[in-house]
């Protein structure tokens, strides 16, 4: 507290200014959620949910994104798809270890559904959002929690396509994800990327790269960024919304290291001089894309196949309620 009396700053303005030097030079953490049945890694990177958070340390547990330093964590949350409402819905900042349990949305029968958790400038709030594709429907609909108003809702506009795989990335405006549309009778399925914008409501479609298999959609160095499926190469589009922009960035082997193995690498971060931060097979890794070099920096115990229990974030202050007191929580 010594330095909010120094820099004579009101609480607000003060996270808000350790905020924008943390993004600027950030420190950053590694949770590593583990299974009761996995024994804690001796680099000790494994958080105890269920004692930071009450969640029982299960493979369900998923840290579903990060932003700002808050961290949204989801119990019951499968693979590809959660085909059921989380039993815990929780944003949670590591580095206070303060956290809010959000409420649940209700159920709504679906074959399908994601969780995407972001910050919208445009409303100033951080927002919890549920993709989900109808019961034996191709059609996609979308409900929105929204920090500020401790509520869901549900968005009238609906998209006619199925929801791909992992989760949703927000980016310049818009919420984004992979679909596909089956096709008639003799053609193929559709692959593509749908954008929601958040302002409008509304739905727009976007070419991928490639009509084969993507997945793993993200933002990395300001620009969206996939995978291929059987290729293994990273996709980036350069210019937004451009079909013609989409480059390869780097084709990863399966082998990293020592030994081999059918888990897919995630790129966490970009670092300096084409340094990336990578995740695979239960090690994180820099690679240097330039001379497709590889160091390993430490193990720890994994069991997704897309490393998706393991959340990155930059050490800050501010609060998982909100605005109203962002290092008390107080609402």
């Amino acid at each position: 507290m010594q330095s909010l009396v120094h820099l004579n700053l009101p609480l607000p303005q003060f996270v808000e200014t350790h905020l924008r030097q943390q993004h600027k030079r950030p420190v950053i953490g590694l949770v590593v959620p583990h299974s009761v049945d996995d024994p804690l890694h001796k680099d000790d990177l494994a958080v105890d949910l269920e004692l930071h958070l009450g969640i029982p340390n299960k493979r369900t547990t998923t840290v579903l994104d990060s932003c700002n330093g808050l961290l949204c964590v989801v119990d019951c949350y499968y693979g590809f798809y959660s085909l059921k409402p989380p039993q815990k819905l929780i944003l949670w900042n590591p580095s206070t270890r303060q956290c809010n349990h959000i409420p649940c949305p209700s159920f709504v029968g679906y074959q399908n559904c994601m969780y995407s958790f972001f910050y919208d400038p445009g409303s100033d709030d951080y927002k919890i959002v549920r993709i989900f594709t109808f019961l034996g429907k191709d059609k996609t609909g979308i409900d929105i929690f929204t920090l500020k108003t401790n509520k869901w809702r549900r968005v009238e506009e609906t998209h006619s396509s199925v929801i791909g795989y992992w989760s949703a990335t927000y980016f310049n405006g818009n919420l984004h994800w992979l679909a596909f549309r089956y096709g008639g009778y003799g053609e193929d399925e559709r692959s593509s990327m749908v954008a929601f914008s958040l302002r409008e409501e509304k739905f727009q479609e976007m070419e991928l790269p490639s009509q084969r298999a993507v997945f793993g959609l993200r933002v990395l160095g300001g620009c969206l960024c996939v995978d291929g499926l059987y290729t293994n190469d990273k996709w980036v589009m350069e210019e937004y919304g451009i079909k013609e922009s989409w480059k390869s960035l780097i084709a990863f082997p399966y082998r990293v290291g020592d030994g081999s193995s059918w888990k897919l690498p995630r790129v966490l971060r970009f670092l300096e001089n084409g340094v990336l931060l990578v995740l695979h097979d239960g090690k994180l890794v820099l690679c240097d894309s330039k001379n497709n070099t590889w160091k390993i920096i430490t193990s720890y115990c994994s069991s997704a196949p897309y490393e998706r229990e393991v959340g990155l974030y930059i050490q800050t202050l501010v609060s998982p309620y909100g605005s109203g007191d962002r290092l008390t929580g107080n609402q």
